[in-house]
Protein backbone atom coordinates (compact mmCIF):
# COMPACT_ATOMS: atom_id res chain seq x y z
CA UNK A 1 0.00 0.00 0.00
CA UNK A 2 2.79 2.46 -0.81
CA UNK A 3 0.70 5.40 -1.93
CA UNK A 4 -1.62 5.22 1.06
CA UNK A 5 0.91 7.07 3.19
CA UNK A 6 1.62 9.74 0.56
CA UNK A 7 0.55 13.35 1.10
CA UNK A 8 -1.89 13.34 -1.80
CA UNK A 9 -3.81 10.47 -0.16
CA UNK A 10 -4.14 11.94 3.32
CA UNK A 11 -6.90 14.42 2.51
CA UNK A 12 -9.07 11.73 0.90
CA UNK A 13 -8.65 9.41 3.87
CA UNK A 14 -9.40 12.24 6.31
CA UNK A 15 -12.73 12.79 4.54
CA UNK A 16 -13.63 9.10 4.48
CA UNK A 17 -12.77 8.54 8.15
CA UNK A 18 -14.33 11.86 9.27
CA UNK A 19 -17.51 10.43 10.83
CA UNK A 20 -15.94 7.83 13.13
CA UNK A 21 -12.27 8.81 13.33
CA UNK A 22 -11.98 12.55 12.66
CA UNK A 23 -8.52 13.19 14.20
CA UNK A 24 -5.62 12.49 11.79
CA UNK A 25 -1.95 12.29 12.74
CA UNK A 26 1.26 11.24 10.98
CA UNK A 27 4.59 9.95 12.16
CA UNK A 28 7.35 7.42 11.54
CA UNK A 29 8.13 4.03 13.03
CA UNK A 30 11.10 1.68 12.85
CA UNK A 31 10.08 -1.50 11.02
CA UNK A 32 12.07 -4.72 10.78
CA UNK A 33 12.32 -5.89 7.16
CA UNK A 34 12.49 -9.69 7.27
CA UNK A 35 13.07 -9.93 3.52
CA UNK A 36 16.44 -8.12 3.55
CA UNK A 37 19.61 -7.98 5.64
CA UNK A 38 19.56 -4.18 5.73
CA UNK A 39 18.17 -4.00 9.28
CA UNK A 40 15.25 -1.85 10.34
CA UNK A 41 13.73 0.66 7.97
CA UNK A 42 11.77 3.80 8.76
CA UNK A 43 8.17 3.74 7.63
CA UNK A 44 5.68 6.58 7.67
CA UNK A 45 2.33 5.91 9.31
CA UNK A 46 -1.06 7.58 9.30
CA UNK A 47 -3.27 7.40 12.39
CA UNK A 48 -6.97 8.29 12.48
CA UNK A 49 -8.48 8.53 15.99
CA UNK A 50 -11.89 9.19 17.49
CA UNK A 51 -12.48 12.34 19.56
CA UNK A 52 -11.95 10.51 22.85
CA UNK A 53 -8.69 9.07 21.49
CA UNK A 54 -9.76 5.61 22.61
CA UNK A 55 -9.93 4.03 19.13
CA UNK A 56 -7.77 4.41 16.05
CA UNK A 57 -6.85 3.04 12.65
CA UNK A 58 -3.15 2.99 11.80
CA UNK A 59 -1.83 2.62 8.25
CA UNK A 60 1.71 1.90 7.11
CA UNK A 61 3.03 0.85 3.72
CA UNK A 62 2.56 -2.82 4.66
CA UNK A 63 -0.04 -2.98 7.43
CA UNK A 64 -3.45 -1.95 8.68
CA UNK A 65 -4.05 -1.99 12.47
CA UNK A 66 -7.22 -1.17 14.38
CA UNK A 67 -6.82 -0.49 18.11
CA UNK A 68 -9.10 0.41 21.00
CA UNK A 69 -8.85 0.92 24.76
CA UNK A 70 -12.64 1.13 25.04
CA UNK A 71 -13.72 -2.34 23.93
CA UNK A 72 -17.34 -3.27 24.65
CA UNK A 73 -18.58 -6.04 22.38
CA UNK A 74 -17.15 -7.97 19.43
CA UNK A 75 -19.80 -6.84 16.88
CA UNK A 76 -19.00 -3.19 17.57
CA UNK A 77 -15.26 -3.63 17.17
CA UNK A 78 -15.74 -5.89 14.13
CA UNK A 79 -17.81 -3.12 12.51
CA UNK A 80 -14.93 -0.66 12.96
CA UNK A 81 -12.52 -3.13 11.34
CA UNK A 82 -14.84 -3.60 8.36
CA UNK A 83 -15.19 0.18 7.96
CA UNK A 84 -11.40 0.57 7.92
CA UNK A 85 -11.02 -2.13 5.27
CA UNK A 86 -13.72 -0.52 3.11
CA UNK A 87 -12.00 2.87 3.29
CA UNK A 88 -8.53 1.53 2.49
CA UNK A 89 -9.77 -0.76 -0.28
CA UNK A 90 -11.50 2.16 -1.96
CA UNK A 91 -8.22 4.09 -2.17
CA UNK A 92 -5.61 1.44 -2.93
CA UNK A 93 -5.08 -1.72 -4.89
CA UNK A 94 -3.89 -4.28 -2.35
CA UNK A 95 -2.57 -7.59 -3.67
CA UNK A 96 -3.80 -9.60 -0.70
CA UNK A 97 -3.58 -10.28 3.03
CA UNK A 98 -0.65 -12.27 4.44
CA UNK A 99 -1.60 -12.23 8.12
CA UNK A 100 -4.82 -11.64 10.06
CA UNK A 101 -4.68 -11.34 13.84
CA UNK A 102 -6.61 -10.35 16.95
CA UNK A 103 -4.90 -9.42 20.20
CA UNK A 104 -6.69 -8.93 23.50
CA UNK A 105 -4.88 -7.60 26.58
CA UNK A 106 -7.01 -7.84 29.73
CA UNK A 107 -5.87 -6.41 33.06
CA UNK A 108 -7.69 -7.80 36.10
CA UNK A 109 -7.82 -5.78 39.34
CA UNK A 110 -9.66 -6.91 42.46
CA UNK A 111 -10.86 -5.14 45.62
CA UNK A 112 -8.88 -7.36 48.01
CA UNK A 113 -5.16 -6.96 48.79
CA UNK A 114 -2.81 -9.20 46.85
CA UNK A 115 0.59 -9.61 48.50
CA UNK A 116 1.91 -12.60 46.55
CA UNK A 117 0.98 -14.22 43.25
CA UNK A 118 -0.64 -17.29 44.86
CA UNK A 119 -3.44 -15.07 46.22
CA UNK A 120 -4.81 -14.71 42.70
CA UNK A 121 -6.29 -18.20 43.17
CA UNK A 122 -9.65 -16.71 44.20
CA UNK A 123 -9.84 -14.90 40.86
CA UNK A 124 -7.74 -16.85 38.35
CA UNK A 125 -8.39 -20.50 37.45
CA UNK A 126 -6.33 -23.17 39.20
CA UNK A 127 -5.13 -24.56 35.85
CA UNK A 128 -3.45 -21.22 35.10
CA UNK A 129 -1.72 -20.97 38.48
CA UNK A 130 -0.99 -24.66 39.04
CA UNK A 131 2.80 -24.56 38.91
CA UNK A 132 2.99 -21.95 41.70
CA UNK A 133 2.63 -24.89 44.13
CA UNK A 134 5.77 -26.68 42.93
CA UNK A 135 7.84 -25.24 45.82
CA UNK A 136 5.36 -25.20 48.74
CA UNK A 137 7.72 -23.57 51.27
CA UNK A 138 8.23 -20.44 49.16
CA UNK A 139 5.88 -17.56 48.33
CA UNK A 140 5.88 -16.31 44.73
CA UNK A 141 6.54 -12.59 44.27
CA UNK A 142 5.59 -12.73 40.60
CA UNK A 143 4.25 -15.04 37.94
CA UNK A 144 4.72 -15.18 34.16
CA UNK A 145 3.91 -17.99 31.76
CA UNK A 146 3.22 -18.37 28.05
CA UNK A 147 1.78 -21.04 25.78
CA UNK A 148 1.95 -21.33 22.00
CA UNK A 149 -1.02 -23.20 20.55
CA UNK A 150 -2.07 -24.08 17.03
CA UNK A 151 -4.73 -25.83 15.02
CA UNK A 152 -3.62 -26.02 11.39
CA UNK A 153 -2.58 -22.49 10.43
CA UNK A 154 -4.53 -20.92 13.30
CA UNK A 155 -2.07 -19.97 16.04
CA UNK A 156 -2.57 -18.56 19.54
CA UNK A 157 0.08 -17.06 21.79
CA UNK A 158 -1.30 -16.90 25.33
CA UNK A 159 0.53 -15.04 28.11
CA UNK A 160 -0.40 -14.82 31.79
CA UNK A 161 1.34 -12.59 34.32
CA UNK A 162 0.85 -11.41 37.90
CA UNK A 163 2.30 -7.90 38.06
CA UNK A 164 2.48 -4.75 40.17
CA UNK A 165 2.18 -1.27 38.68
CA UNK A 166 -0.29 0.89 36.80
CA UNK A 167 -0.73 -1.48 33.84
CA UNK A 168 0.89 -2.87 30.72
CA UNK A 169 -1.33 -0.77 28.44
CA UNK A 170 -0.10 2.82 28.41
CA UNK A 171 -2.04 6.06 28.09
CA UNK A 172 -0.53 7.08 24.72
CA UNK A 173 -1.20 7.34 21.86
CA UNK A 174 -4.61 6.02 22.86
CA UNK A 175 -6.09 7.01 26.20
CA UNK A 176 -7.24 4.48 28.74
CA UNK A 177 -10.87 4.84 29.84
CA UNK A 178 -9.58 5.21 33.40
CA UNK A 179 -6.09 5.44 34.79
CA UNK A 180 -5.75 2.75 37.49
CA UNK A 181 -3.71 3.35 40.65
CA UNK A 182 -0.42 1.60 41.26
CA UNK A 183 -1.00 -1.88 42.63
CA UNK A 184 -1.27 -5.59 41.81
CA UNK A 185 -3.02 -6.72 38.64
CA UNK A 186 -3.22 -9.89 36.57
CA UNK A 187 -2.73 -9.91 32.80
CA UNK A 188 -4.35 -12.24 30.27
CA UNK A 189 -2.80 -11.49 26.87
CA UNK A 190 -4.05 -13.47 23.86
CA UNK A 191 -2.75 -13.11 20.30
CA UNK A 192 -4.89 -15.18 17.92
CA UNK A 193 -3.68 -15.10 14.32
CA UNK A 194 -3.58 -16.88 10.98
CA UNK A 195 -0.83 -16.89 8.38
CA UNK A 196 -2.56 -16.25 5.06
CA UNK A 197 0.55 -15.83 2.90
CA UNK A 198 1.40 -17.80 -0.24
CA UNK A 199 -1.30 -20.20 -1.35
CA UNK A 200 -3.40 -19.23 1.71
CA UNK A 201 -3.52 -15.54 0.75
CA UNK A 202 -6.98 -13.97 0.90
CA UNK A 203 -8.35 -10.88 -0.83
CA UNK A 204 -8.21 -7.53 0.93
CA UNK A 205 -11.97 -7.29 1.20
CA UNK A 206 -14.45 -7.25 4.06
CA UNK A 207 -16.05 -10.66 3.45
CA UNK A 208 -12.95 -12.92 3.44
CA UNK A 209 -11.26 -10.95 6.24
CA UNK A 210 -14.43 -11.02 8.36
CA UNK A 211 -14.66 -14.80 7.96
CA UNK A 212 -11.12 -15.27 9.25
CA UNK A 213 -11.61 -12.74 12.08
CA UNK A 214 -14.74 -14.52 13.31
CA UNK A 215 -12.83 -17.82 13.38
CA UNK A 216 -9.94 -16.22 15.28
CA UNK A 217 -12.28 -14.55 17.76
CA UNK A 218 -14.37 -17.60 18.62
CA UNK A 219 -11.86 -19.35 20.96
CA UNK A 220 -10.66 -16.15 22.67
CA UNK A 221 -13.80 -15.67 24.75
CA UNK A 222 -13.81 -19.32 25.78
CA UNK A 223 -10.17 -19.15 26.82
CA UNK A 224 -10.79 -16.04 28.92
CA UNK A 225 -13.75 -17.63 30.70
CA UNK A 226 -11.72 -20.76 31.43
CA UNK A 227 -8.91 -18.59 32.82
CA UNK A 228 -10.98 -16.92 35.57
CA UNK A 229 -13.12 -18.08 38.50
CA UNK A 230 -16.82 -17.64 39.25
CA UNK A 231 -15.88 -15.00 41.80
CA UNK A 232 -14.11 -12.97 39.11
CA UNK A 233 -17.13 -13.28 36.83
CA UNK A 234 -19.38 -11.93 39.60
CA UNK A 235 -17.01 -8.98 40.07
CA UNK A 236 -17.03 -8.16 36.35
CA UNK A 237 -20.83 -8.28 36.24
CA UNK A 238 -20.93 -5.64 39.00
CA UNK A 239 -18.65 -3.25 37.13
CA UNK A 240 -20.36 -0.43 35.17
Amino acid sequence: MPRLTAEDTLSRLVEQFADLLPLPATGTVEWADEDTDDGDETQRFLRFSNRDRTSSVVLTRTSLSIETTSYSEWPEFRSLVMHAIDVVASDARVAGVERVGLRYIDEIRVPEPITDASQWSDWVAADVLSHLKMVPDMSPDGFTTAAVLHNGNHHMLVRYAAMVGSGVVGDKPLRRRTQPPEGPFFVIDVDSYRDTSGSEMIDFDTEPVATVLDELHEPIGKLFQRSITDRARELFREEP
